[in-house]
């Protein structure tokens, strides 16, 4: 039996409607409605699912990682020249 927004649903042993159960989850009345569109509405447990799935926290780069990265780029370049005193040349040698 497809499911509404309206319908009667238990869940961890409490009876709801299937938008109060996704209130209390934090989803809001258009997420579900997309759910329910894109996934079909059979299943409460399903739609009531969190939208992306818990990951592992990135480490932060480290200093040595960074430094990498924007001398990699024009900009990093043209600031490490001006620090270390070869701006000029890089101006007499470019066309």
């Amino acid at each position: 039996m497809p499911l509404g927004l309206r319908s009667l649903v238990t869940i961890n042993g409490i009876t709801a409607s299937l938008i109060e159960h996704a209130a209390c989850k934090g989803i809001g009345r258009g997420t579900l409605l997309s759910r329910m569109r894109r996934m079909g509405t059979d299943d409460p447990l399903l739609l009531l699912q969190p939208a992306t799935p818990s990951r592992k926290p990135k480490p932060s780069p480290s200093l040595k990682e960074r430094i990498k990265y924007v001398l990699g780029t024009k900009a990093g370049k043209l600031a490490t020249a001006k620090r270390l005193g070869d701006y000029a040349s890089l101006i007499q040698t470019s066309p």
